[in-house]
């Protein structure tokens, strides 16, 4: 199958845009690209510590116009759930870094986090990355979702790619929490459709004319595959040649970057 001309891309970060605050080699050149083609795009990631004004200001210092509305990720999508399930002013304890509790604040959520206790009732422990992630942490969400608050995950995430390499990501702490438990958290980013439909929502984009590019089969790929949305693998990220051939997921297309993603669909619209 050869690629074809997409009304939208969907765009993960780490990994394929960039690993921690060092961009991709062909970055700028294909966001040129997109603008001169007036295809849409979006950033669909499952990094869950940062807000939105953070990637914006990040493409900036890259050399990349982004708007708000461009950005989608875990965070945001996860506020976007609770919004629609329990209403603004809901209470929740939260565990995760300061962009998640920033972003529900943002939201105008009533929350506690980390070690405090909440002062009353929370509808839900939310939980997302947290770099100190402890036992009491832990046990103070144990304590709250076997007394009937539900569990929430941002993402499942078992690793990110770094400049530096591979780091333990939310799924571990997703994983301490539904252990201790024996609950079973919602899930809201991806390989799950929420962050999908809300991109493409936005971008007025149908499946059908949309491609989704990402570095890990077991999210960006495997959600989008779901979704009916065309995937191209990066090999620049979490996943590799051998992985690719040992694994279930397939994604349509396979590039060894971003640059030769570039490339063929320049060669679309020759």
């Amino acid at each position: 199958m050869k690629i074809k001309k997409y009304k939208a891309i969907l765009l993960d970060g780490d990994g394929v845009l960039w690993k921690s605050d060092q961009p991709l080699d062909g970055i700028n050149s294909l966001f040129e690209y997109l603008e001169e083609e007036n295809v849409r795009w979006a950033l669909l990631t499952n990094n869950n510590s940062h807000t939105v004004e953070h990637y914006v200001d990040k493409f900036s210092s890259m050399g990349i116009q982004a708007q708000p509305n461009s950005i989608f990720s875990s965070s945001t999508v996860t506020a976007s759930y609770l919004l629609e399930r329990y209403g603004a002013g809901a209470s929740f304890h939260v565990i995760g870094n300061p962009g998640l509790i920033r972003t529900l604040q943002d939201f105008g959520f009533r929350l506690s986090y980390g070690e405090n206790e909440p002062a009353g009732e929370v509808a839900a422990v939310v939980a997302g990355m947290d770099i100190e992630i402890n036992y009491q942490k832990i046990t103070l969400a144990m304590r709250l979702i076997m007394g009937g608050a539900s569990f929430i995950a941002t993402n499942t995430d078992g690793s990110y790619p770094s400049s530096e390499g591979i780091y333990p990501a939310t799924g571990m702490v997703i994983g301490a929490i539904q252990a201790s438990t024996g609950v079973a958290p919602y899930v809201v980013g991806k390989p799950h459709p929420a962050i999908f439909k809300a991109a493409l929502d936005e971008l007025k984009s149908k499946p059908e004319d949309t491609l989704m590019v990402g570095d890990n089969l077991n999210t960006d790929i495997l959600g989008a595959n779901q979704f009916g949305i065309d995937s191209a693998a990066v090999l620049t990220g979490s996943t590799s040649q051998k992985m690719l051939k040992e694994s279930t997921i397939k994604p349509t297309f396979i590039y060894k970057n971003i640059i030769a993603l570039q490339m063929a669909l320049t060669e679309v619209n020759k």
